[in-house]
């Protein structure tokens, strides 16, 4: 999705996203800024990071009396990574209160569901008690729901508290059989799958 909408945004063209993982090719896996890729300004891939380069953007809001807020999007299972929390304490400590961290909740990750591999007992009292204002979310598969908590979360801002909002969703939401399994995590579709994936309707699949 990243390298999507860098490219309809212009920094490189549409055409390149078919090159996607292959060899030689800018778009990898993970982001990496050595391969000289427009619009990409931090390497990604190792878990547990983005927290703390949010935080130092938002920092450098501060010094530079800019007002624009930071956003942040965090997977469940990277949250069982130390440096996440070592963050966590610090936006707190340091009143950081121009940053919304986001937690995509959905209970997978790339080996397993999460709490077989790490269990992280309850999220929003771990960011409550380093001293985080924290918003829950049970729809988090509804992008107008999302909308609604993103602009409560902005709400909250400039009280001296970084913000928190967990979104508890469904991996592969919409797709039946994608969804609720880790077996997806950066695994590709083929023709046939992909077909009946895009035909398929939330709406039609009932209560999941």
């Amino acid at each position: 999705v990243y390298y999507s909408v860098l490219a309809r945004r212009g920094f490189f063209p549409v055409e390149e996203l078919s090159t996607f993982r292959l060899i030689n090719s800018r778009l990898q896996g993970h982001p990496a800024t050595h391969e000289h890729l427009p619009g990409i300004r931090i390497a990604s891939g190792s878990l547990g990071q983005g927290m703390s380069v949010a935080i130092g953007a938002a920092l450098a809001k501060k010094l530079n009396k800019d007002p624009h807020l930071v956003y942040s999007l965090h997977g469940d299972g990277e949250l069982q990574e130390g440096q996440i929390w070592e963050a966590v304490m610090f936006a707190a400590g340091r009143g950081v209160d121009n940053l919304i961290a986001t937690v995509d909740r959905n209970g997978q990750q790339i080996d397993g569901p999460t709490e077989e591999v790490m269990p992280l007992g309850d999220v929003k009292t771990k960011f409550e008690a380093f001293g985080w204002q924290v918003l829950t979310l049970k729809e988090g598969n509804n992008l107008q729901a999302v909308i609604a908590a993103l602009e409560k979360a902005k709400t909250l801002t400039g009280k001296g508290k970084p913000v928190a909002v967990i979104m508890d969703t469904v991996m592969g939401n919409g797709v039946d059989f994608m969804m609720h399994t880790h077996a997806w995590h950066g695994k590709a579709p083929n023709d046939a799958q992909l077909e009946t994936a895009l035909a398929q309707n939330p709406e039609t699949l009932g209560d999941y």
